[in-house]
């Protein structure tokens, strides 16, 4: 079998992108209510580099020790395709204005099983449904977590890199449990980091997931409220040039139909590929990333007019399928350029899935944590992509705000064209597994 019908790993920071971006030179996301991109902190520190404001209150000790590893297998290559379909087709369904988005579902399971650690009873057995897809223990989900993020590839023309981070409120009373804290150093190697959760503290984070997102995610929180006294989070990046250029004779435009019927004439590239997807709901190709570690997949549903019956039907079955099926037949295939930002609050999805203990002030058990009582007050994700002639950057944060209780081959060639939505990912080609998914479904004037 080869390594690119293996693929099912995940879409590192989610990989399938619903996208869309507005024409002209500098595309945009065709919102109700656009997400603008944002400028990078003006502080931001330098690689390497941590704000000096809070030096004195770094921990120290909490070194990474050698933990089991377990290879990308059968039942881990199911649970990561159920789970990234799952949230991928509630993130959708939640969205009732803008449509074109982009998660990482690898983001969002990280920042959840470094939370889940601390989580006992009924909440962790929750937790081990939604993020296992029933069918991976807490133990199981680490350990392929800690050796599938540590063995991604990366390289100077395709890289991808994770961090991840602990905070917590410098605070008396509030003792937050040692055997917790190693669990996430030895398994997700996170920076551990006790402050006031003052101003000073969100201008510390925010430049810690500038600094790990390559600036193109500059501010992941806006505030952080006076009942939190804990934020996890993950950051990743993947940065990668194709492994064959477009070639590009000055603006190509073609008309792209959106969600609401407008015609956009919008910036395309086309080219050539020998990689042809297809099943009874959707036709598609993959187009490799320099050294083929990596694949951009894109799925054109074959109706035209119910694309939300498409992201239903999206299982992680059939996603699975659709990546180890692929055939390599000619196909020549036009696909838009674009650029824009996605932010969401996730605990409405993540209820959708199962998790509902964890936000409930008086339900939620997170002994393993502290013995203040603790729950899940908000799961803020945010990315950010660009596709051009030369590449794909992209990047996804994931925060776990967690607060004190009060009370997740053909002779004729194929033809693609993606002039209407579609849904696209990014995969690793090892695995078939999504970094990011995401959708275009309409273009700005």
């Amino acid at each position: 079998m080869s390594a690119f019908r293996k693929m099912t790993a995940f879409l590192l920071t989610a990989a399938m992108l619903l996208a869309s971006a507005a024409c002209g030179n500098n595309m945009q996301p065709p919102t109700a209510s656009p997400v603008p991109a944002e400028t990078p902190a003006a502080e931001a520190p330098t690689q390497g580099t941590l704000p000096q404001v809070q030096a004195a209150d770094l921990l120290e000790g909490y070194t990474a020790r050698p933990v089991e590893e377990k290879k990308a297998d059968g039942a881990f290559l199911q649970a990561g395709f159920e789970w990234s379909a799952e949230l991928f087709r509630q993130v959708y369904r939640q969205e009732t204005e803008q449509k074109t988005l982009l998660i990482s579902p690898l983001s969002v399971v990280t920042a959840l099983a470094m939370t889940a650690n601390g989580a006992g009873g009924h909440t962790r057995q929750e937790l081990e449904q939604v993020l296992g897809s029933g069918k991976l223990s807490l133990e199981d989900l680490n350990a392929y977590l800690h050796t599938f993020l540590n063995g991604l590839p990366s390289s100077e023309a395709a890289k991808f890199s994770f961090a991840d981070g602990i905070w917590f409120r410098d605070e008396e009373g509030f003792i937050v449990k040692e055997p917790f804290l190693q669990q996430n150093a030895d398994h997700f190697d996170a920076a551990i980091r006790k402050a006031p959760f003052d101003e000073s503290t969100l201008r510390e984070i925010n430049q810690w997931v500038a600094l790990h997102t390559d600036d193109m995610i500059p501010k992941l929180l806006e505030r952080l409220g006076p009942d939190t006294v804990m934020v996890l989070i993950n950051a990743l990046v993947f940065d990668a040039k194709w492994e064959i250029p477009f070639q590009e004779e000055g603006e190509t435009l073609h008309p792209f139909t959106g969600l609401d019927g407008r015609e956009v004439q919008t910036p395309v590239l086309f080219g050539e590929e020998y990689s042809y997807l297809e099943d009874e709901t959707c036709t598609g190709f993959t187009r490799s990333y320099a050294g083929d570690t990596y694949r951009f997949a894109a799925l054109l549903p074959k109706d035209e007019k119910d694309f939300a019956g498409f992201i239903d039907g999206l299982t992680g079955e059939r996603l699975a399928a659709l990546m180890a099926d692929a055939a390599k037949e000619r196909t020549l295939i036009m696909l838009p350029k674009f650029s824009y930002d996605y932010r969401i609050s996730l605990p409405d999805v993540l209820k959708a899935m199962g998790l509902h203990d964890c936000f409930d002030d008086s339900r939620a058990d997170f002994s393993g944590i502290s013995d203040t009582p603790l729950y899940i007050g908000d799961v803020l994700h945010k990315t950010h992509i660009d596709l051009d002639s030369e590449g794909t950057r992209a990047a996804a944060a994931t925060a776990v705000i967690m607060d004190k209780s009060v009370s997740l081959h053909t002779d004729e060639p194929h033809k693609v064209w993606l002039d209407r939505p579609f849904v696209y990912m990014i995969v690793d080609t090892a695995t078939g597994l999504p970094v990011f998914m995401g959708t275009v479904t309409g273009f700005s004037e």
